[in-house]
């Protein structure tokens, strides 16, 4: 087996993109993460792929910012040699990784591997479905005094948004919580990237938002989706998610998102817009 590391964006992409975005909806994070981020980033980030025999049998990525791992199987087979090897180079790298994102049927061994080999000790995982959309099926209609607000820079106040980042931290890890300087800067990033707010006729109550969080070569990715607590059960989500998906469908083939296995409810919003599970995957964060 033979461990390719590039040193530079231009070099990854030339020889992977195309593997890549034959499985574009898959990998949405990957590739929306590196065309992200300007190439003076991306070249100290560790990128490669693992070829035996002349075939591709891992694509992936470790940023710097959290030393996240993510990878993709072009074969859909990995072997536990294989994993070995990735992670033997990894860790003879120096690296040392803060998480995990990877197929479910991948990520466990490939957690086990790196924990046998560094100690590392875990503090949360979960699971989510990918999720795909080429066509909304069902439309919401918004009502007479509700509209459809997009946020694409600092002027348009970041602050207000601090409340509903904050909601969106204590749902994924429940009792924790964020600072509302942490909140902001999380904000600033929505605005940048485009942010949906499903709001009353005058713009001071917001609904729900949703974010563009990723753009792809064909597709685009929505994530961040939430609804204020005192505004659940009313329909807003759905709402605000399909004429979301209807903008960014003016633009691109297609539509993905993320949604924790176990939010059923999601789910059911979700598959009655159209969208269809593609994947599940997981993430593993170390302490």
């Amino acid at each position: 087996m033979e461990f390719k590391k590039y040193e530079t964006k231009e070099k990854f992409l030339e020889e992977n993109l195309d593997i890549l975005v034959k499985e574009e909806a898959k990998n949405d994070i990957i590739i929306g993460i590196v065309f992200e981020h300007e190439s003076e980033k991306v070249n100290n980030w560790l990128l490669g792929r693992i070829e035996e025999a002349g075939e591709v049998k891992a694509i992936f990525i470790v940023d710097d910012d959290k030393y996240g791992l993510a990878l993709y199987s072009p074969t859909g087979e990995m072997t536990n040699e294989t994993i070995d090897f990735l992670v033997d180079n990894i860790v003879n790298l120096d690296i040392r990784l803060a998480e995990i994102l990877a197929e479910k049927k991948y990520l466990q061994k490939i957690a086990d591997t790196y924990i046998s080999k560094t100690n590392a000790e875990v503090f949360y995982s979960y699971y989510s479905y990918t999720l795909k959309l080429k066509e909304v099926k069902t439309e919401y209609p918004l009502g007479e005094n509700e509209k459809l607000v997009k946020l694409v820079d600092e002027k348009d106040n970041p602050e207000h948004l601090i409340p509903l980042v904050k909601e969106i931290y204590t749902d994924i890890y429940e009792e924790e919580e964020c600072s509302d300087e942490e909140a902001l800067k999380v904000a600033k990033i929505y605005l940048k990237k485009g942010i949906y707010l499903l709001t009353n006729d005058k713009e001071n109550e917001i609904y729900t938002q949703a974010v563009h969080v990723r753009k792809h070569v064909n597709g685009g990715a929505i994530g961040a989706v939430i609804t204020p607590k005192e505004h659940r059960g009313k329909g807003y989500a759905k709402k605000c998610v399909s004429h979301v998906c209807k903008e960014i469908l003016k633009d691109n083939e297609f539509v993905v998102l993320h949604v924790d296995v176990e939010n059923e409810s999601a789910m059911s919003v979700y598959k009655k817009i159209g969208f269809e599970e593609i994947d599940e995957t997981g993430k593993i964060i170390f302490k």
